[in-house]
């Protein structure tokens, strides 16, 4: 695909709204935080999910030999947190960090938390799929970030 068709493509693409969400997980240096429009469910028995890595990303060597992660769905409040790991400093305070009940890094005060197993990882195209076993979960009430077009929203919910 040609520089302008590619631009095209990823235009057409951010024409569908998705929710904003940091993966965060940890190798000798600390907690790492990368944030993702990429995530779905997968299967409810048993309970997966994924999410996808780009090839070219600087944080690919943490996110992909992880055995552990935390898909952490973002409230409308946390724009910050999704810029941040997005694009600035990626590493996690020890302050900002809880442990879930399996022992992955979360982030404290994200709207809903998976913690995950890596399941499987899938080479396609230009990204991995990784796909999570979810052990444990949790949620709060709250209204989600959006993201479409290239700009934040809000999800109203409960």
């Amino acid at each position: 695909m040609d520089s302008d068709t590619s631009l095209s493509f990823r235009r057409a693409l951010g024409t569908f709204a998705t929710g904003v969400a940091v993966i965060t997980a940890e190798d000798q240096a600390g907690v790492m935080g990368l944030t993702v429009n990429s995530f779905t469910s997968v299967s409810l028995e048993p309970p997966l999910v994924l999410w996808c890595l780009g090839d070219e990303s600087d944080r690919r060597h943490v996110f992909h030999t992880a055995e552990r992660f935390t898909v952490n769905v973002l409230g409308a409040e946390d724009q910050d947190h999704s810029e941040r790991f997005a694009f600035g400093a990626c590493r996690l305070a020890p302050e900002e960090i809880e442990r879930g009940p399996e022992g992955a890094p979360m982030l404290a005060g994200a709207m809903t938390r998976f913690e995950c197993v890596t399941h499987e990882r899938i080479q396609m195209g230009d990204h991995v799929i990784i796909v999570g076993r979810v052990v444990a979960f949790d949620s709060r009430p709250g209204d989600g970030l959006l993201y479409f077009r290239g700009r934040y929203g809000r999800a109203v919910g409960d």
